[in-house]
């Protein structure tokens, strides 16, 4: 008798017990109820592109998810140039972040776009980065551990320099002239005629006003928001590649998350995407004749069709050192989206 009774009071506690913890399972943890964090970081100050992007893209997110994702702001180089940021996305020490011209170091499809003279206008960019095309480029950055989330505007680059108005390739030989870190436009350049000198963005402002480089080339909103028209004496109309710049997430991040949040940061990235290209096309109608009256800067439309002469050899050199065999077609294929 004492072995029954001693037997159902074992089972009453584990009853118990298994009760206790079940009931203690059905309750959120508080860990489930953190929400997930997002840095994201860039170059730009807040009057850039990246840094009205960034805002608009954490107002998204975080609305849209109830609380579920926060996004928080590292602007200004805060966390690196664009290669450390990519890097660090890659890496997974970086949550999300944006990277422009660098990106073609991870993913040799980018090399196409910046080929010179490739896109004639924005629609033109938004029929090929917004379709398969842009899908189809974005894949292979998977293969390195990075989730592509969207192509912001970065915009059409142009030419300043401390020398002389830029009006035909002979105009640059001697031009001691900063590019981002990347081959192609590298290559570019030297067939311009420049002495191009690879550099992060984040240090070109001290080395234009220390003489260290003559001149460097980019958007007109990235010129204005890092004041590189404080310390250049002539912008040259060039418009010679269109940049995107690519919102990254750590693809190991992205994966981990629920369907429902995945969503809403693609849709997030795509929606701020439009955003940046509204606000890039804006810019561009205002920012030279601003950036004149604050510092004098002297401002010439370039001969484009000089500068396209010089450019096609550079696309089939772009096309025959790729490593993605349908380098070439797809290059076409960007091309004919212009006509």
């Amino acid at each position: 008798m004492k072995k029954i009774i001693a037997s159902f009071i074992t089972v009453a506690l584990l009853s118990t017990a298994l009760w206790a913890g079940g009931s203690k399972e059905s309750q959120p943890s508080k860990e489930s109820t953190k929400p997930v964090v997002l840095r994201i970081a860039h170059t730009h100050t807040e009057e850039g592109l990246y840094f009205k992007g960034s805002v608009k893209f954490k107002e998204l997110v975080e609305s849209r998810s109830n609380g579920k994702i926060k996004v928080e702001h590292y602007p200004n180089g805060q966390l690196g140039a664009d290669k450390d940021i990519q890097e660090g996305v890659k890496l997974g020490t970086i949550e999300t972040g944006l990277s422009s011209s660098p990106v073609v170091s991870l993913n040799d499809y980018y090399k196409l776009l910046d080929a010179p003279y490739l896109f004639v206008s924005r629609d033109h960019m938004s029929k090929v980065l917004d379709g398969e095309i842009g899908a189809k480029m974005a894949k292979p950055l998977e293969d390195v551990g990075i989730k592509h989330l969207g192509y912001w505007e970065n915009g059409f680059r142009h030419i300043t320099n401390n020398k002389r108005p830029i009006y035909k390739p002979d105009d640059l030989a001697g031009i001691k002239l900063r590019i981002p870190e990347s081959a192609v436009r590298m290559n570019t350049f030297k067939a311009f005629g420049a002495n191009p000198v690879a550099m992060p963005f984040t240090e070109v402002f001290g080395a234009l006003q220390q003489g260290i480089i003559d001149g460097q080339e980019n958007p007109l909103a990235t010129i204005y928001q890092a004041s590189l028209h404080e310390v250049q004496k002539y912008l040259s109309f060039t418009g010679h590649v269109y940049s995107a710049v690519h919102l990254l997430m750590n693809k190991k991040l992205f994966d981990s998350l629920p369907a429902d949040l995945q969503k809403i940061l693609i849709d997030a990235g795509k929606e701020t995407a439009q955003y940046t290209r509204k606000l890039g096309d804006e810019a561009d109608k205002k920012l030279a004749d601003l950036m004149h009256q604050k510092s004098g800067i002297q401002i010439n439309q370039a001969d484009v069709k000089s500068f396209v002469a010089l450019s096609k050899p550079i696309w089939k050199q772009i096309t025959d050192t790729n490593k993605f065999k349908d380098a070439a077609e797809l290059l076409d294929k960007i091309a004919a989206l212009g006509n």
